[in-house]
């Protein structure tokens, strides 16, 4: 009996130990300059190498736990593929504006607006600077339509269609800080065909759009500050080297949204901020 407590008081100990490791483990990595609002705890991935069904999510339940964080809402746009293509018109789904997906979004930027709002010491003319998908325009309504399997033929489509709406709260966060004085750059890793698609969407959408202050992918990354690289640029390189790119302009990079760690990645900006996205991952 008593062999037993005291078993168990070592046992609550032990986890009480563990809590108090994790939780300051959190608060260091949490206060990392640069990283403001870019590391949250978040759901562990499955191991490289299971060796239990058990280590792996089921992917049935994932898509709908993600239908439901993002409020699943039916619409009356069909997609914009050709039925050549798909075979036939598909209805288009969208988010909640009242999801948990968007009242998350709805706490980060209200984060980020404290910070823009802190005075700046940094060289050079402040900005701000965007991914494209899930970061300012959401593409929800693509992996629905497409069951979370990227295409890159009915993609293009959806983005040359200009269809995608704006990211919860993120219009505003750009007017917010253009008020405040910050230039606003947009850097995706859209190839330049789809530049005409982007550039109408994203305007469209209510985005102020300097159309010089917007970075598409080059073909073969065939632009002067990617030589180092190309023409196989990894996506953390093509896009650090263009934040290094943009601030070698006179600009100091105060604030880097996206929904990807390789869109924050590989420095040249102040502070980071990771939007949600559970639908898919690009390193």
């Amino acid at each position: 009996m008593f062999r037993s407590l005291r078993a168990l008081a070592r046992l609550r100990s032990t986890r009480v130990a563990i809590v108090a490791t994790v939780a300051a483990a959190a608060i260091l990595v949490l206060t990392v300059p640069g990283l403001a609002g870019a590391l949250r705890s978040s759901v562990p991935p499955p191991p490289e190498n299971p060796t239990s069904a058990d280590e792996i999510q089921n992917v049935d339940q994932v898509k709908t736990a993600i239908r439901a964080y993002y409020g699943d809402t039916p619409t009356s746009t069909v997609d914009p593929v050709d039925n050549s293509i798909d075979g036939a018109d598909v209805q288009l789904h969208t988010f909640s504006p009242t999801s948990a997906y968007a009242e998350e979004l709805g706490d980060i930027v209200s984060h980020a607006e404290q910070v823009l709002a802190e005075p700046r010491h940094g060289h050079g003319t402040k900005a701000i600077l965007f991914d494209v998908d899930d970061t300012t325009l959401n593409t929800f309504d693509y992996e629905i339509y497409s069951n979370f399997v990227f295409d890159p033929t009915t993609n293009n489509a959806f983005a040359d269609a200009a269809i995608f709406p704006a990211v919860p709260h993120m219009v505003d966060l750009e007017k917010f800080a253009e008020s405040l004085g910050y230039e606003v750059f947009f850097l995706t890793g859209r190839r330049d065909p789809r530049r005409p698609g982007t550039i109408a969407n994203l305007t469209g959408q209510g985005y102020d759009l300097e159309e010089d202050h917007l970075y598409t992918r080059p073909l073969d990354d065939a632009a002067p500050w990617l030589t180092s690289c190309a023409p196989t640029c990894t996506t953390i390189q093509y896009k650090s080297l263009t934040r290094q790119h943009i601030e070698s302009l006179g600009f100091d990079i105060v604030a880097n949204f996206g929904d990807q760690f390789s869109d924050l990645t590989g420095g040249f900006a102040d502070e980071t901020f990771k939007l949600p996205n559970p639908m898919y991952f690009l390193p």
